[in-house]
């Protein structure tokens, strides 16, 4: 059988599967970085445990500004805003406000409350909002989730963030696929090791035969031309 070759002395196919394979993996690396925010979501505590704490920033309370689907012509004023990590992988952003209301003259309370899943950046969002109106006669608070899916595995209801965040997936698609990539190179960096101890020791550094000869007579391959395997 004739081997087909390019002009550069490489296989035709060759050029296909080079293409393919990164592609493979970035895919896989999508769908890794998507189960596992989803896992980490799911598993971490929306109650009182926090592993750390921190302040918002100008990025939380611009979104704020710009996201806020309630009370966009009143004057809302933060009361402690704060940012916590509920689990590996998740952060919580807690925003409250109050605004005078126009209607009654007392205090409107809005909260937004966004979770942010996904490693080692966040990749899936959602937020619940929460307002309550200083309404005559009082009326019932208003709560409405955006991007969020509760589920229940039995350690009590949780809220799944399903909203892309498209910089945070793509940072963590092309870590996850260089992640698969290296753990795919790892048999061949062994057999590479394999065959350096091999020939120190006088071995065909591909099957291991006893003798060093130009040819190894088990596998037949050139041992000035080691390879990791037959």
């Amino acid at each position: 059988m004739t081997d087909r070759r390019d002009g550069a002395g490489r296989s035709p196919g060759r050029g296909g599967s080079s293409i393919l394979r990164p592609a493979a993996l970035l895919l896989l690396g999508v769908v890794a970085s998507l189960s596992l925010a989803v896992i980490a979501a799911s598993t971490s505590s929306r109650g009182s445990a926090t592993l750390r704490e921190a302040p918002v920033d100008a990025g939380d309370l611009r979104w704020w500004n710009d996201s806020s689907p309630i009370g966009r012509d009143l004057d809302w004023t933060l009361i402690d805003p704060h940012r916590r990590r509920a689990g590996p992988g998740v952060v919580v952003t807690t925003l409250e406000a109050r605004a005078t209301s126009r209607e009654t003259g007392q205090p409107d309370v809005a909260r937004a409350d966004r979770i942010r899943a996904g490693w080692p950046w966040p990749c899936l969002e959602g937020v619940t909002w929460f307002l309550m109106r200083a309404t005559s006669p009082p009326s019932s608070p208003e709560i409405v989730d955006h991007g969020l899916v509760p589920v229940n595995f039995g350690r009590g209801p949780r809220l799944i963030p399903t909203r892309p965040v498209m910089g945070g997936l793509i940072l963590d698609s092309i870590v996850m696929a260089a992640i698969f990539g290296a753990i795919g190179r790892v048999p061949s960096v062994l057999g590479w090791v394999r065959g350096i101890f091999r020939r120190r020791a006088g071995r065909c550094p591909a099957c291991g035969y006893p003798g060093l000869a130009i040819r190894c007579p088990e596998c037949g391959i050139r041992t000035n031309e080691p390879r990791a395997s037959c």
